[in-house]
């Protein structure tokens, strides 16, 4: 019956399914943790005090209220920094999701999550909003494709040194050395928990958590976006020249039609041509 809502379960778990679908929309990893971070700002705006039992407050995790270490990131305020960050983590979440899927990709938040609270509750550093997290994503993301271009065509790695160059001249003025030290770790956890579920496969030198997963991830990116080669000793050399202009070639088809667009031989073709290129 048309109109029906609905909710339905995939029948058959493939790498690029939803957990599951509400009518047409799929909630896959990213998505549910959006949904759940929307929510705590109109629970928060109900009622201020329903939610200080997410909050990692170290003495009280000491005491037995371990839940805190994983759901600290869903107590949030009715901001536009707020919503600003669920944006930012829905559009480069689903990305780095396409690349790993929904599960690792969830097993990466779990370990960055309870990871990050673990330290916090060493540094005895209160910790409370999704932010942290939001931040650190986006950093994977920009390392994952650091010369994606994005406003004003600039290079996705200059933005990412400005954003943590920002963070940590805040954090000096404020000599808050607890909180910059968190920085540091929560984004040293990410990148390591990143590595070892799939992303940033090009950072060998990187260990992984555990031994980690070494099968290699596929490589998705950004429908629309094209991205810029650094130049290097290879510059200049018919083989060089010939794998740009192909390069070039893909991404213009990505540009006009997108992602979609490319047969499975193309997206491979692209994975090579970046990584070669890029001298990977």
């Amino acid at each position: 019956m048309a109109g029906r809502f609905t909710v339905s379960f995939p029948g058959r778990r493939d790498y690029d399914d939803p957990w599951f679908r509400i009518g047409t929309l799929d909630v896959t990893t990213t998505a549910l943790v959006s949904f759940m971070v929307a929510a705590s700002m109109f629970v928060w705006a109900l009622a201020p005090n329903a939610l200080s039992s997410l909050i990692l407050m170290p003495d009280d995790i000491k005491n037995g209220q371990v839940w805190r270490l994983v759901t600290w990131p869903f107590y949030n305020e009715p901001t536009i920094w707020t919503v600003i960050g669920i944006a930012i983590f829905w559009m480069f979440g689903h990305q780095l999701e396409r690349q790993v899927g929904r599960v690792r990709f969830a097993w990466f938040l779990f370990v960055l999550i309870v990871t990050a609270g673990a330290f916090g509750v060493l540094l005895d550093l209160p910790q409370a909003g999704f932010r942290s997290i939001e931040f650190a994503v986006l950093l994977v993301y920009i390392a994952e494709y650091p010369f994606v271009r994005f406003f004003y065509n600039i290079p996705g790695w200059v933005l990412g040194v400005v954003f943590v160059g920002i963070e940590v001249l805040q954090l000096i003025g404020l000599r808050d050395n607890r909180s910059l030290a968190f920085l540091f770790i929560t984004l040293t956890i990410a990148a390591l928990s990143a590595r070892s579920f799939g992303m940033l496969t090009q950072y060998e030198w990187l260990p992984r958590l555990g031994g980690g997963d070494k099968r290699k991830a596929k490589r998705v990116r950004t429908r629309g976006s094209t991205a810029a080669v650094v130049s290097g000793p290879w510059a200049g050399s018919p083989t060089a020249t010939s794998d740009q202009h192909e390069l070039d070639a893909l991404l213009d088809k990505i540009s006009a039609s997108g992602m979609d667009s490319l047969s499975r031989a193309e997206k491979q073709r692209l994975n090579e041509l970046s990584k070669r290129l890029r001298g990977g």
